[in-house]
């Protein structure tokens, strides 16, 4: 298992409250990387990030935003 140097940005992944997507620094790693914490994960340090993330342990979690993709228009540009 990986050493938590620290957790931060907290967002709820989905309208449910299940998941919890976090920025989290391991020991083992130079870089930051995202981290997907989930109340029914089969790992205890899953279960473990997403009851100290709901608790508000890394901070405030922010509300779960549908994400909408861009609308984008195919039709030709007319030629001069």
């Amino acid at each position: 298992m990986f050493t938590l140097q620290y957790a931060k940005d907290p967002i709820w992944n989905d309208a449910e409250g299940n998941s919890i997507l976090l920025t989290v620094k391991w020991e083992e790693f130079q870089e930051e990387m995202p981290f997907s914490a989930a109340n029914y994960d089969s790992e205890l340090h899953g279960k473990d990030l997403f009851n100290r993330a709901a608790a508000g342990e890394f901070g405030e979690v922010a509300p779960f935003v549908v994400f909408t993709p861009p609308v984008i228009d195919f039709e030709p540009t007319p030629s001069a």
